[in-house]
């Protein structure tokens, strides 16, 4: 025996020097010669990461989130024992590719209008930014067909299914900012004259809906979610409008890690080309953001005099874009910013972010996105927010959010962030 294992050891440690010698061998001639070009004449490569690495690196990370994948999966189909009754989706919130195929559920303020113009993309086989598409251009002919709808079973068994999911205080804040607070006279006729005229004491006949405010608001996003009266899509939980215990999602993204989770659903989707339009999201997502608030300025501001002044219209927009972390709190509004053009608008907006980034820096301004989030809650009754816990309490536990809220206000207090205007 002792014999027979010393001629292993023998055989194994000659293996092993041939390797080495073998290696060595290799990168001399590499070393020496690069396609024929002398050593002295190369230039000394930078040092990459070698492709192999690159595939385990991904294949690391794929594993990875796969595993919080069937994590959330779990904590979904957990909720869903205790729930045996669920309504279908909404047809109109799914977005159906047939040839690949797989099913979207569009739930507003949680990346919708970036997954519905890259989807578009997508169906049009083109490679490109979804930034190219206007956010006004809807989805509906990616719709699934009533004919379709009657065979929806059929299509949830063959097609993989994603959502992305937000945690419904974002989303409902998320939705007073920009369809409510801002210069939106659309908003105004069709929801806000509704909420004052049902959630106000003593009010006028003739109001304008312009001046809702945030608790208003909350109070009438719980009276629609439980009695189904006057629903706007922007107030409706995941869990009514998305069905997740019937359709049962086989990828849930979460806002909070969005462009890792666009990267895994696209991976999963057989979409890795589209990927090459994420690299510089951040940056596009800005402009994006900046170019639309904008335009829709541009084209409200003058409608909405009828409700309130040219300096109040202004004030508003200029407010969001402190409330969305683009602008430093302290920036006073442009004088005349209601009289620019909309390209000069954009100019203006596009200057204080960078003056705010040079001032506050990226994270800083995330860092006040998140106070005035945060102070602005700290400010409801503590009523409304039981009632907001019960009313969305699906959503909350379904997609892991906190539902205890003095835990998440206590973080506003130790941020080292401060804020003294009340926004909201």
């Amino acid at each position: 025996m002792g014999r027979t294992c010393t001629g292993r050891i023998r055989f194994i440690m000659l293996v092993l020097v041939s390797l080495l010698g073998m290696c060595w061998l290799v990168y001399a001639v590499i070393l020496t010669h690069v396609e024929g070009i002398p050593h002295m004449q190369r230039k000394i490569p930078v040092k990459k990461t070698s492709h192999v690495q690159r595939m385990l690196d991904k294949a690391s990370n794929i594993l990875s989130t796969d595993f919080v994948m069937i994590q959330r999966k779990t904590a979904v189909m957990k909720m869903c024992k205790k729930n045996s009754t669920y309504n279908l989706p909404n047809r109109h919130h799914m977005v159906y590719n047939r040839n690949k195929p797989f099913l979207y559920c569009k739930a507003t303020k949680a990346g919708s209008t970036f997954w519905g113009r890259l989807l578009l993309q997508i169906d049009k086989h083109r490679i490109a930014s979804p930034y190219h598409i206007k956010p006004q251009i809807g989805v509906t002919n990616v719709f699934p067909t009533i004919n379709e709808w009657k065979h929806i079973d059929a299509i949830l068994r063959r097609s993989t299914k994603f959502i992305i999911a937000r945690d419904p205080l974002e989303r409902l804040y998320s939705a007073y900012v920009d369809k409510v607070f801002s210069p939106n006279p659309f908003y105004w006729d069709v929801l806000g004259t509704y909420i004052v005229k049902t959630f106000r004491d003593n009010t006028s006949k003739t109001t304008c809906g312009h001046d809702v405010t945030f608790p208003e608001f909350l109070q009438y996003a719980v009276h629609a979610e439980t009695t189904g009266k006057h629903v706007d899509v922007h107030v409706l939980s995941l869990w009514k409008s998305c069905s997740p215990c019937h359709v049962k999602y086989d990828i849930i993204g979460k806002m909070e890690t969005f462009k890792d989770d666009t990267n895994y659903i696209l991976d999963k989707l057989n979409l890795e080309p589209y990927k090459a339009v994420l690299r510089n999201i951040s940056i596009d997502a800005v402009n994006d953001a900046l170019y639309d608030t904008a335009q829709a300025y541009v084209s409200m501001r003058g409608v909405a005099t009828k409700c309130t002044s040219k300096q109040n219209t202004a004030e508003r927009i200029w407010t969001k874009l402190k409330a969305r972390g683009f602008i430093a709190a302290d920036l006073p509004v442009p004088s005349n910013l209601f009289y620019k053009k909309e390209a000069t608008v954009f100019e203006i907006f596009k200057g204080a972010y960078s003056k705010s980034v040079l001032e506050l820096g990226r994270q800083g301004l995330k860092q006040q996105q998140n106070t005035i989030f945060l102070e602005t809650f700290k400010r409801i009754p503590k009523h409304t927010l039981s009632q907001l816990a019960k009313t969305y309490s699906m959503d909350f536990q379904m997609f892991g959010y906190e539902q205890e809220f003095n835990e998440m206000f206590n973080k506003s207090t130790n941020s080292g962030f401060s804020i003294s205007a009340i926004f909201f």
